[in-house]
């Protein structure tokens, strides 16, 4: 922040991005309180305009120059409303994941290594797509802290960000795939599980949408008009990830199907399973094999 003082009014800006989704906004709440946030800082904010917090919040994440108005001295008296935003203008060019705390998630590591696993995507309309789809606000709310699952695996805050970390991980060490091949495999490694994020309800069990189409159905329709974005620039990239976001395994008559990549990423996800520590309740779901230990040889008598 850079702050400037006029007549005990100080004025700063504040680049980074302003956390929430749509569905968090009420109209009936014009000093509802938001956040800003930019790698380790985070700023309580109210909005001047509300339209302009209605036009945000409608658009995916994105780096803004901010211009905040607070009174000289409120940080001495932190029971005074927040800054208040008066402007915000977009930084060109700049990536809004770049933004983003990484205590996001609460499970250690986990957002700055996902980050690091889609810069190293080579083909680049598709880093571009998950790129996009990782900068729906409705993912970023929900994505990074919620588990994987309610009782079976990962069952943590921050587990769904986790599991699919180690999907994509476990795929992108295959040193038999080719480029493409592990590109496509890392994308859809992190984004196989992305549907649980419209599909399940807070407490993890499925809505009456998951309940009807299942997390993959759903995922893949969120994501659609980043798929056709991607079609447009690599048509075959899109087609691919749209068989491995479907949760589809039967392969085709003709063979017109990655079958062998779905296969592995199903082989990453169920090891991801198999590894997590869970609920003591249910580990007879899964079972790993015990290293093999030589036998003792016994003390020669003296």
């Amino acid at each position: 922040m850079f702050p400037d003082f006029h007549e005990g009014l100080q004025i700063e800006q504040f680049s980074g991005v302003l956390l929430g989704s749509l569905d968090q906004y009420d109209a009936n709440q014009p000093m509802q309180t938001w956040q800003l946030v930019s790698f380790s800082s985070s700023v309580p904010v109210v909005f001047a305009s509300d339209d302009r917090l209605h036009d945000l919040l409608s658009q995916p994440l994105a780096a803004y120059q901010f211009r905040l108005m607070d009174w000289v001295g409120r940080t001495e008296n932190p029971h005074k409303i927040p800054a208040v935003v008066a402007e915000a203008e977009r930084i060109r060019g700049a990536s809004a994941l770049a933004y983003l705390p990484m205590d996001l998630c609460p499970v250690g590591g986990v957002l700055a290594e996902t980050m690091a696993l889609i810069d190293e995507i080579e083909t680049d309309p598709l880093r571009q797509f998950v790129r996009r789809v990782f900068e729906q606000r409705d993912v970023c709310a929900h994505y990074w802290t919620m588990p994987a699952s309610a009782r079976h695996h990962h069952a943590h805050p921050g587990g769904l960000a986790e599991h699919s970390l180690e999907v994509a991980e476990d795929i992108a060490t295959q040193n038999q795939l080719t480029p493409i091949e592990r590109d496509l495999g890392v994308a859809g490694g992190l984004l196989h599980d992305i549907g649980k994020v419209w599909a399940y309800t807070d407490d993890m069990f499925p809505n009456a949408a998951g309940q009807a189409m299942g997390h993959e159905l759903i995922g893949l329709s969120h994501v659609e008009r980043h798929l056709q974005t991607l079609e447009s620039h690599w048509p075959d990239g899109a087609y691919a990830m749209r068989v491995l976001l479907s949760g589809c395994s039967r392969p085709r008559p003709d063979g017109s199907m990655p079958s062998a990549l779905v296969t592995r990423i199903r082989a990453c996800d169920q090891r991801s399973c198999e590894r997590s520590q869970g609920q003591s309740a249910r580990k007879s779901r899964s079972w790993m094999p015990q290293p093999w230990q030589p036998p003792v040889e016994p003390n020669p008598p003296d």
